[in-house]
């Protein structure tokens, strides 16, 4: 007789560019007989993991905060280590007269940096307005619009001042920024293989490194960036280590979010 069959390990992806080396692997096929994979905005993968939908999820890094009982796989994460050119705050007035912004509803981080950078940087509180991401009307409502992933490297910037997050974070504080975390919920299914769910998703990501030119090629079709800037922004623009810089500007943007009310409280980082 044999027992009830295991349960799947239920994954939500981010299926945006600056995520596709980490979710290589799984959308080809790793460990298909073990996981059910479900692509989502950043967004909606925060709720469904907090809902218990999920077991794992890469969520925005702010959702650490926010979501009880997670635990973070260790050494990955998506980062900028200076410049991003995914996250921007578009805006069609000089910076000191911006006072609304949109804020791109696909985004949980990157709102509340933006917050944080606008308040403390430039000492600027203007009102902010979530809004599904599409920059014309975004900015017919607002003097600036944040937005994020593929819509803002496809954005038309033509007039616009252009801030890039990553680059005004590490301009103010010399730290990376880290904007996702592979997360995995407490009460998850236990995989039956050594060292458990965690070695999936470093091995999802080695697949990704190994074959750059073929997401390259995948992204220059639907982006419309040239090869050469698709590839700088895999290997330069984005990390996808989490060592000790980025834990450290994990930490300095974790005591802001609290600080500014944009997180309930900080808490000890704490890993599979």
């Amino acid at each position: 007789m044999t027992g009830p069959a295991p349960l799947p390990f239920r994954v939500s992806i981010i299926d945006y560019l600056n995520a596709a080396p980490l979710n290589y692997g799984f959308k080809r096929g790793l460990g298909e007989n073990v996981f059910q994979m479900k692509f989502h905005v950043p967004a909606v993968c925060a709720d469904r993991l907090r809902a218990g939908e999920v077991d794992a999820a890469l969520v925005s890094s702010i959702e650490y905060l926010r979501i009880p009982d997670l635990k973070i796989v260790p050494g990955l994460c998506i980062a900028s280590p200076r410049r991003v050119r995914s996250v921007l705050l578009m805006s069609k007035v000089p910076t000191e007269q911006i006072r609304t912004v949109a804020l791109d509803t696909s985004s949980r981080s990157s709102v509340a940096l933006v917050q944080i950078l606008l308040r403390e940087r430039y000492g600027l509180d203007p009102q902010v307005q979530d809004m599904a991401p599409g920059l014309p009307a975004m900015l017919a409502h607002c003097d600036a619009a944040v937005m994020i992933g593929d819509g803002a490297m496809r954005a038309n910037k033509e007039g616009l001042l252009v801030m890039d997050l990553a680059e005004e974070w590490h301009a103010w504080t010399g730290l990376p920024f880290v904007f996702a975390l592979w997360t995995v919920r407490s009460g998850a299914p236990e995989l039956p293989t050594p060292g458990g769910v965690g070695p999936f998703f470093h091995r999802s990501l080695e697949m990704g490194r190994a074959n750059l030119d073929v997401l390259v090629e995948e992204a220059r079709r639907s982006v419309g960036w040239t090869a050469g800037e698709l590839r700088e922004y895999f290997t330069e623009n984005i990390s996808y280590s989490l060592g000790a810089r980025e834990r450290e500007g994990l930490a300095l943007f974790y005591e802001k979010a609290v600080r500014h009310g944009l997180a309930p409280q900080e808490k000890p980082l704490s890993f599979l």
